[in-house]
């Protein structure tokens, strides 16, 4: 977290990109001088299926490599806090890239899920 917080500014409102619903997003410079997008989420706590909620979406993300979505490059997990690092888009707001990821991700996601329901009440016989 202290290599995030150091590319940031410790997570400067000078650096924020944007913000959404699950945290916010801040323009950082890595040691190596690679420029990102680090977005800080909110506060997971206690709560499991928020924790589950974040490990999926972690593995989901890792496997999704499309030339209009943004690369995953890392994530951060200290105590309670979360990060998700991603490559710097040039080229229109993280916003509207991220949106366009989690959109996809989220439709994914639901697709499988689904698949998964309707094997579960449809056993096959092989």
């Amino acid at each position: 977290m202290a290599e995030l917080e150091k590319a940031t500014d410790e997570f400067s409102s000078k650096r924020k990109l944007g913000e959404g619903g699950s945290g916010c997003v801040y323009h950082g410079i890595m040691e190596d001088g690679i420029d990102v997008a680090v977005k800080l989420l909110k506060r997971v706590d206690q709560d499991r299926d928020r924790e589950r909620e974040f490990i999926s979406e972690v593995e989901m993300l890792s496997r999704l490599h499309h030339r209009n979505l943004v690369k995953l490059i890392g994530i951060c997990i200290e105590g309670n806090r979360r990060c998700l690092v991603y490559e710097l888009v040039r080229n229109g707001s993280v916003e509207s890239h991220l949106h366009g990821m989690y959109l996809y991700a989220f439709g994914c996601f639901k697709n499988m899920r689904q698949l998964h329901l309707w094997h579960s009440h449809h056993p096959t016989n092989s």
